[in-house]
């Protein structure tokens, strides 16, 4: 076995999840636009949006992390800010509109889980009941 073989798989995987990550994150970000009301909207403009948003949002943050409490709530909202700032000329809507799709597409997440959590919970109730 070559010695730097765990290496490139290690690599192959970190560079896979990465890709995976921004296409889900491009989705409920056009999940989030077309729930704003966002008139121009494409995967494409959301893969853009995702990749240029994600680097203003952590440069962002990394000035606001070193306050320890007021410092990660301003940092959250700067970084939202500043994705919708991006996200304007990308998809040509209002600030308004990008920033409640950028709240949108950071919700819709947690909102899905809970929802499948539910649903499975459900699920299991009925198993419990038909055994």
């Amino acid at each position: 076995m070559h010695p730097f073989l765990p290496l490139y798989a290690a690599t192959g995987l970190i560079l896979a999840a990465a890709l995976a990550w921004w296409f889900v994150a491009a989705a409920f970000l056009l999940w989030g636009a077309r729930l704003a009301g966002v008139e121009r909207r494409s995967f494409g403009r959301a893969l853009a949006t995702i990749l240029l948003g994600g680097l203003a949002w952590a440069a962002a943050q990394a000035v606001f992390l070193s306050a320890p409490l007021v410092g990660t709530g301003a940092g959250l909202l700067l970084g939202f800010c500043v994705s919708a700032a991006v996200m304007t000329p990308v998809f040509d809507t209002s600030f308004g509109k990008a920033f409640a799709a950028n709240v949108l597409a950071w919700l819709l997440p947690f909102v899905l889980a809970g929802a499948l959590f539910l649903l499975g919970f459900a699920l299991l109730g009925v198993l419990m009941l038909l055994a």
